[in-house]
């Protein structure tokens, strides 16, 4: 079984990090309407789920 190190963990943070970002800024551009369609709650549920991912991230960072 091979270890992941601190410096792959690391990279695959800031890449998730880097894509919640540009998720987070679809999102504000696209929430300016009243109305939320079903695109924006995808959107809105795939931040959500980059968010967790890096929570765990996290956790498994502190463990090695």
């Amino acid at each position: 079984m091979q270890i992941i190190s601190k410096a792959e963990l690391s990279s695959l943070k800031t890449q998730l990090q880097s894509l919640l970002d540009s998720l987070i800024e679809i999102n504000d551009k696209s929430t300016s309407s009243n109305e939320i369609d079903g695109s924006q709650r995808n959107l809105l549920e795939t931040e959500r789920h980059l968010r967790g991912a890096l929570r765990e991230l996290e956790h498994l960072s502190k463990d090695l």
